[in-house]
């Protein structure tokens, strides 16, 4: 393969002009929330539990988002299965990727992909070869990619065009480097997950940053067999140097729409959870770190002591206090005995019931903005 620069052929359809405008006013909504510094933080380390979760699942991943958090939340004791050891790696990958997307000075090229392939791989067998080109021919399903001897021009020729400047939609530039990653398969594993992480390097180095909050990962994996099916009728059976991504596009728009609307959805319902605790809180005389710890516990299904100790800053004895003032108020169910115990919360219907509209609360930090056309 001798071209210089990768030359992607698509065409932007009125539909995915549609996406992209919905798209910019939910990630415009998002960061603009008013979101505490603290929860912000809760928020992004449950998004990345759902995006370790959601891309391990796609690949056959059988640990839910519960058991993914408890990898993260405590240490493993002996040695990880090989669907725990997926999902290790994957936290670390997108910690990698977070890090990278903040960067502007380090260039989205080969040297990245390669190191997004050798995080997903961390400790896989040497005969994978983590982070190196495959030397070999591998399949996919039906799917045949290149021959391993195109492979290196492949990939230089997707850098070259990473690299360069275009009027590109970021959005669209995303789905297009999730694709031709996909399609050149360059590595002997981890494919999918180095393209699903490329992605959402993009949109966050991008103005579709959105905090950090957005999951496409978990939204593909709830749709795995159309996402599976998106690539089918993209890519066919066999590698072309020229396919037509439109396919592909159409699918990568209206789920991360889809996303968008989610990520807007679980934000406002935790402003409206976080205003009404504070307001009971303080009507019960409790005080703000036993809020805090209550929405803690409803963002993440439940707390212990050490996570209250954590989020908090409390001791351990004012942390005992603190949950045995919840347990007693109703507000947290407690399981199990002294220091393991784990703590559920208990959420009041009827007082949610109560709360205003959402169009009532402060939840943006200005007025919104028009939607415009940016597709």
């Amino acid at each position: 393969m001798n071209d210089n620069i990768f030359r992607p052929h698509f065409t932007i359809t009125d539909k995915v002009k549609d996406l992209i405008v919905g798209i910019d006013r939910q990630i415009w909504l998002a960061n603009n929330m008013l979101l505490m510094p603290k929860h912000e933080a809760w928020i992004r380390r449950d998004v990345s539990i759902r995006r370790a979760a959601g891309t391990t699942a796609i690949e056959g991943s059988s640990l839910d988002e519960d058991a993914v958090g408890d990898l993260l939340r405590k240490p493993h004791a002996g040695r990880p299965t090989q669907d725990e050891q997926a999902n290790i790696n994957a936290i670390q990958a997108y910690e990698f990727i977070d890090y990278v997307s903040d960067q502007d000075d380090i260039p989205i090229d080969e040297l990245v992909i390669r190191q997004i392939n050798r995080e997903f791989l961390s400790g896989a067998a040497d005969t994978l070869t983590p982070g190196v080109y495959r030397k070999g021919q591998n399949t996919v399903g039906d799917y045949q990619p290149p021959d391993q001897g195109d492979v290196p021009a492949l990939m230089r020729s997707f850098a070259v065009w990473l690299r360069g400047e275009d009027d590109l939609h970021p959005i669209v530039r995303a789905a297009i480097v999730h694709i031709h990653l996909v399609a050149i398969h360059p590595f002997w594993d981890g494919n999918g997950r180095a393209a699903r992480g490329l992605a959402t390097l993009v949109l966050q180095r991008s103005l579709v940053d959105s905090r950090k909050l957005l999951s496409l990962e978990m939204g593909m994996s709830a749709i795995r067999d159309q996402y599976i099916s998106a690539i089918q009728r993209t890519l066919g059976t066999q590698f072309e140097p020229v396919y037509d991504a439109t396919p592909w596009i159409e699918f990568f728009t209206e789920t991360l729409f889809a996303n968008a609307l989610g990520l807007i959805s679980m934000l406002t319902e935790w402003r409206r959870m976080m205003d009404d605790a504070y307001k009971q809180f303080e009507r019960a005389e409790l005080n703000s770190r036993q809020a805090d710890g209550f929405a803690y516990a409803i963002q993440t299904g439940k707390i212990t002591r050490a996570e209250y100790m954590e989020i908090t800053g409390a001791s351990g004895g004012t942390a005992s206090r603190d949950l045995a003032g919840l347990v007693e108020a109703g507000v947290l169910i407690p399981e199990g005995k002294t220091r393991a115990r784990i703590y559920t919360p208990r959420r009041d219907e009827a007082e949610l019931e109560a709360q205003p509209p959402p169009e009532q609360l402060p939840l943006v930090d200005e007025p919104l903005a028009p939607a415009t056309d940016q597709g």
